[in-house]
């Protein structure tokens, strides 16, 4: 799958604005507070508006501060094969969550970056996975910007 600098800005849009869109397997929406294992890798599918669909791996590390997380994220080719890796970052806000992220095509030199915010209420001392227990009872959304590009996602996390 060849994709055009329009579709990496896109997908890395949609990846990081969520960290994780429309994710196919979320964390499990627990009660306890305690924290994921850090570097657990999940997948993520996601759809644009536009139908365009995409797929791929992310973690999260969410020991190392209680109100803030990293993680790593890739977006894979039909075949499985990583098209582009990046890293992605979050600190809990009054109204949910604020982060940046970052994208890097394979075999490319550039680098794109941005920002996306979590609109959720949020437990006093919920954590991180908290937004994918609301998302789990409703949709949560958010915002992203790359550049000159901005936009509003979505995601309802499956439930099983």
């Amino acid at each position: 799958m060849a994709l055009r600098k329009t579709q990496i800005a896109v997908a890395a849009s949609l990846l990081l604005s969520v960290g994780m869109p429309t994710v196919a397997a979320s964390p499990s929406a627990r009660d306890d507070q305690t924290p994921e294992p850090a570097g657990q890798r999940r997948s993520w599918a996601a759809r644009s508006s536009s139908g365009v669909t995409l797929g791929g791996t992310w973690t999260v590390n969410e020991v190392q501060k209680p109100n803030a997380v990293t993680g790593t994220w890739t977006l894979l080719d039909a075949q499985g094969r990583t098209v582009m890796t990046g890293g992605w970052s979050a600190a809990r806000s009054p109204g949910g969550w604020t982060g940046s992220w970052r994208a890097a095509a394979s075999g490319k030199p550039e680098e794109y970056t941005g920002t996306w915010t979590a609109k959720v209420d949020l437990k006093p001392a919920g954590g991180f996975s908290d937004l994918f227990a609301k998302a789990a009872e409703a949709a949560v959304s958010g915002t992203w910007r790359a550049a000159s590009r901005s936009g509003a996602w979505t995601i309802q996390a499956e439930r099983r």
